[in-house]
């Protein structure tokens, strides 16, 4: 099976929305969707192993990763008294779950156990082109900060800040 983020025909595609647009990247937003402040899909042409590609992005804020890992660590701790928790999800869950989630969430941001920095990981093995998930501290993920970003990713200048960060819920 051919990776079409590979095929010229793609590519070329993808630089013609980026010059109609004047952007180095297109945003992947479905038409019955709003655009996330805190998060984006977008596609930009750069470089892989030497050959042109198309990255299929994905790019989220700090914050975000911190409130994923906080409820990973809670879903984790969860499950020791609701053994069921994780199969029927958050939408399921009783009265009294929610509460001792909310209880287990507020301890381990107490604790101060979770701590999260910035990243780009690569996926070689992408259906669609080279996939690359993004996790910058930045409040909101604009159209300054993709085009910043894709500039510093193709022009090998990207700096990720590895210092380690929490997001403790204000009171």
């Amino acid at each position: 099976m051919k990776n079409e983020g590979f095929s010229p025909e793609a590519i070329a595609e993808i630089k013609d929305e980026m010059k109609r647009t004047r952007k180095n990247f297109v945003l992947d937003i479905p038409e019955d969707e709003d655009r996330d402040a805190e998060s984006a899909y977008f596609y930009f042409v750069g470089k892989h192993e030497g050959k042109e590609v198309i990255y299929d992005a994905f790019m989220y804020t700090l914050r975000m990763e911190y409130e994923m890992a906080l409820f990973e660590a809670a879903e984790a701790k969860m499950v020791k008294k609701y053994p069921k928790f994780k199969e029927k999800g958050m939408e399921n869950a009783t009265e009294d779950e929610l509460d001792y989630m909310d209880l287990l969430m507020a301890e381990i941001e107490e604790e101060g156990i979770i701590k999260v920095s910035e990243f780009a990981k690569v996926d070689a093995d992408a259906e669609f082109g080279v996939g690359l998930d993004i996790c910058l501290n930045v409040d909101e993920v604009t159209d300054a900060v993709i085009t910043k970003f894709v500039d510093d990713f193709n022009n090998n200048r990207l700096k990720l800040d590895k210092t380690l960060y929490d997001f403790p819920a204000e009171d």
